[in-house]
């Protein structure tokens, strides 16, 4: 059972950094659509529709397997830390900012100025939400 629960926590790194990945990239794109011709619009808003995809199945990843290895390995919730929920809580402000940002990107690519600004803070935020639950996640698991 040991080697199972070490190849869900695997998984579950993988994920995290697939779909975190989409924090940094996000951002540097964002920064560079303004000043883009036609061309690079089409090939920035490519690369971030691709990065979309695997955020997706990153966050269906992380839904799946954190449950089981907290179920698995730990034997559920009775021991849950503070910083388990802090970590918790993190992960629903990235969700929620995640969604919303996909919204507003879609409807930046469809040429709404002002979606593209939403999109890009809820980037951020989606980014500092990262940086927290990784610093959750450390206090919680050590």
């Amino acid at each position: 059972m040991d080697i199972v629960i070490n190849l869900l926590i695997w998984v579950h790194i993988v994920a995290f950094v697939a779909g975190g990945s989409n924090s940094v990239v996000g951002p540097v794109i964002g920064a560079r659509l303004a000043s883009a011709s036609p061309d690079q619009r089409a090939g920035y808003f490519g690369v971030m529709n691709a990065l979309s995809q695997v955020g997706k199945v990153a966050m269906v990843t992380l839904l799946v397997t954190g449950p089981l290895v907290l179920f698995l390995k730990y034997g559920g919730l009775g021991g849950a830390s503070i910083w388990f929920w802090i970590k918790m809580a993190l992960v629903a402000l990235m969700l929620a900012a995640i969604i919303y940002g996909g919204i507003q990107f879609k409807k930046s690519q469809a040429g709404d100025a002002a979606a593209g600004h939403r999109a890009e803070a809820a980037h951020r935020v989606t980014g500092l939400a990262f940086l927290g639950v990784l610093l959750a996640a450390v206090f919680a698991f050590g």
